[in-house]
């Protein structure tokens, strides 16, 4: 069988993991389909042989996007020049995301013209990504095709709700749960770097919802240890956020490095290997890879808590009690009216990006959410607001206290550490994604063309923008 995949780059982490990790997955299967992956960039790695760069297919805005015809066209030409004839199917990662309307025309055409596709969602335009959605509104009415050679394929229980609730009267979505790879060995760390002693590492490419400034409240706490995010942005949007946190963190001599997997004298294993815990600060996630791959690398895992995502591993033996789903701190700090006057303004902006009225007491939700019992939770401000409170903290003892005592840092017991672990091999073993996997790919490629009908997106706003929901990290 003669697969096509495509994503927008194949820079590292987020979805490459997952096209490298079923390249792995499928190595170790009796089943083994001729890939190839068409991306917008060139590959650095190690594990995808067979790459092609296709022109236009990288992240764009509606202004700068390629004729979405021209791409379509390219696509085709890029796959059957790699299989020798066209793909027996499409597996396109995130199609609908808005990181280029370009790409969403061209596979609506490709789905007009009767190729099997699966559409494989880590990410929703709805999900707090405003500017992701105005990206899309050419192309709003043509962002989710659907036929009986159509499938969408959903990380978590939660989507593929919203999925199947989509899709209804339609072919079903289908759960696909990210494989978690047996960790390769570890090296021991190169003998000419000084890495951190007490590191604890987040091994995230820095993107906004990541919440970094969580990372430098945990360092002002924890004087202590040494803090690590791994790789640097690749969206020049962030370039600058994340510039003023590596400033702002230096100014503070805050024990925080960002950006350490960058070092060329260092792999990934070395630095995994010299870590003595890792930690995970994100408010968002589609899959929740970082919750899990951690245990099989034999460390623990501290930091925030997204429950809504980890419900799913809780459910399979995962115990991530000793987490924590929101960071206090009193609300005092902050001056009370520029909080309701930025929450305000950013229920504003975001209703009216996604061309929505402003439900009835939005305010009170979305602040009664924010704030409890005189305490609010950091990971729900924005950079401003953040700089300032983790300043105060760097400055209090009594504050850095409190924040200790809500991280848990380091109380963890082995056998909880051993039992995560082999949750995580039981249930996101390799070899079931292959399999799972292989079946949507046989069904898919005998699957006939019918007439593309395309789903209503408004289904999936009703579910993702809510007033309780917001966040001033992911309002932009």
């Amino acid at each position: 069988m003669k697969i096509a995949v495509v994503h927008y780059h194949l820079e590292p982490g987020g979805v490459t993991r997952v096209i490298e990790n079923t390249f792995d997955a499928f190595e170790q299967s009796p089943e083994r389909p001729n890939f190839v992956v068409l991306s917008g960039r060139p590959y650095f790695g190690q594990k995808i042989k067979d790459i092609a760069v296709v022109e236009g297919l990288d992240y764009s805005n509606p202004s700068q996007a390629p004729d979405p015809t021209h791409l379509r066209e390219s696509l085709e030409k890029a796959a059957k020049d790699s299989l020798g004839t066209a793909p027996d199917l499409w597996h396109v990662h995130n199609h609908s995301l808005g990181k280029n309307p370009a790409l969403t025309e061209a596979i609506y055409q490709l789905a007009e013209r009767g190729h099997p596709l699966l559409l494989h969602i880590h990410d929703f335009a709805e999900d707090g990504r405003p500017g992701n959605y105005r990206a899309l509104s050419a192309v709003r009415d043509r962002l989710y095709p659907s036929g009986s050679h159509i499938r969408y394929a959903a990380l978590n229980r939660r989507d593929h709700h919203f999925l199947a609730d989509l899709s209804s009267d339609h072919p079903a979505p289908i759960l696909l749960p990210n494989a978690i790879p047996e960790p390769a060995h570890a090296k021991s760390p190169c003998e000419k770097v000084d890495l951190p002693e007490q590191l604890h590492l987040y091994p995230v490419r820095a993107v906004r919802r990541k919440n970094l400034g969580e990372l430098a409240l945990l360092a002002a706490a924890h004087s202590d240890l040494h803090f690590a995010n791994s790789l640097g942005p690749t969206n020049p949007e962030f370039r600058p956020k994340y510039e003023r946190w590596k400033a702002f963190s230096a100014e503070l001599d805050l024990p925080l490095t960002f950006g350490i997997g960058e070092n060329p004298d260092l792999s990934f294993s070395e630095v995994v290997n010299a870590s003595q815990a890792f930690v995970t600060t994100s408010v968002a996630e589609g899959f929740g890879l970082g919750f899990l791959e951690p245990w099989t690398f034999g460390k623990n895992l501290f930091g925030r808590n997204i429950p809504e995502v980890t419900k799913d591993f809780k459910a399979l033996g995962l115990e991530l009690d000793h987490m924590y789903s929101r960071m206090n701190l009193p609300l005092d700090l902050l001056p009370e009216q520029e909080i309701e006057s930025r929450i305000t303004s950013a229920l504003k902006k975001l209703y009216a990006d996604y061309e929505r009225p402003l439900p009835e007491k939005a305010l009170d939700l979305a602040k009664n959410s924010i704030c409890r019992d005189e305490q609010i939770d950091f990971g729900r401000l924005d950079e401003p607001f953040q700089e300032i409170l983790v300043s105060i903290v760097a400055d209090s003892p009594d504050l850095a206290g409190a924040i200790r005592a809500q991280a848990n840092l380091g109380i963890l017991s082995n056998k909880t550490r051993e039992a995560n672990c082999s949750a995580v091999r039981k249930n996101f073993s390799q070899h079931a994604y292959a399999e799972r996997l292989w079946t949507v790919y046989k069904e898919l490629a005998a699957s006939k063309h019918d007439p593309v009908d395309n789903l209503d997106g408004n289904v999936l706003l009703k579910y993702f923008l809510n007033p309780a929901r917001i966040n001033l990290l992911r309002t932009e």
